[in-house]
Order: C-alpha cells, then sequence, then structure tokens
C-alpha cells in the first residue's frame, strides 16, 4: 500500500507543478505589466502635476490683472460715494446755507451777463 501512496503522492505533485510552474510565469509577467503601467502613471500624474500648476499660475494672473483693472472703478466709486455722503451731509444740515449760497452765486452771474457794456468799446451804438 505503501507503493500506491507514493504513486499518487507523485501523480498529485506532478499534477501541482504542471498547473502551478504556468501559474507562476503567468504571475511575473503580470507583475512587469502592473510595473509598467504605474511607471507609464507616474509619468502621466508627473505631466498632469505640471499642468495643473501652469493653470494656477496662469490664473493667478488673470487674478492680478482684473484686480488691477478694477482698482480705478472701484477708487472712483469710493470717491463718488464719500461725495454723495458729504452732500447729503451739507444738505441735511445746512440747506439754508446752501440754498442761499446757491442763490447769491447765480445772482452774481446773472449781473455779470446782463451788465451793460461802456460806451468806449464796440460800435459806440447806445444800448
Amino acid at each position: 500500500m505503501a507503493i500506491w501512496l507514493q504513486i499518487v503522492l507523485a501523480v498529485v505533485l506532478v499534477t501541482l507543478g504542471a498547473f502551478l510552474v504556468p501559474l507562476l510565469l503567468q504571475l511575473r509577467r503580470t507583475a512587469a505589466a502592473v510595473e509598467r503601467l504605474a511607471e507609464s502613471a507616474r509619468l502621466d500624474l508627473d505631466q498632469i502635476a505640471n499642468d495643473v500648476h501652469h493653470l494656477r499660475a496662469r490664473v493667478d494672473g488673470l487674478a492680478d490683472l482684473a484686480a488691477e483693472s478694477l482698482e480705478l472703478p472701484i477708487g472712483i466709486g469710493r470717491i463718488v460715494t464719500m461725495l454723495v455722503k458729504a452732500l447729503e451731509l451739507i444738505v441735511g444740515k445746512g440747506a439754508p446755507v446752501l440754498l442761499g449760497s446757491l442763490l447769491t452765486g447765480l445772482r452774481f452771474v446773472l449781473n455779470l451777463v446782463r451788465r451793460p457794456r461802456k460806451e468806449g468799446r464796440g460800435q459806440g451804438g447806445d444800448r
């Protein structure tokens, strides 16, 4: 009986070896393919990281350009806002003084426009 056990064990080992050797060879090829894939992915990821960095730098440049181009309108807006607030304060607190000053200035301008010309100048007509 021991011989039969040895024959069965030999057949099992040969069969196992016949299946195990191709399996190990296939695992070796698969591991090499995974290495190549990992190297390719590393190169692709390096390229993607460089592209993202370049894109971020361009977006930062555009943001700086937008900020610079908006400085003047924002400054003008602040100045106008302060002038409106100052005018509201002046009109709110000193409306009679402001109105009187405007009327006085208007009278002065009208008097300058309506002032008769001196006779020594022009054509000498009586006006």
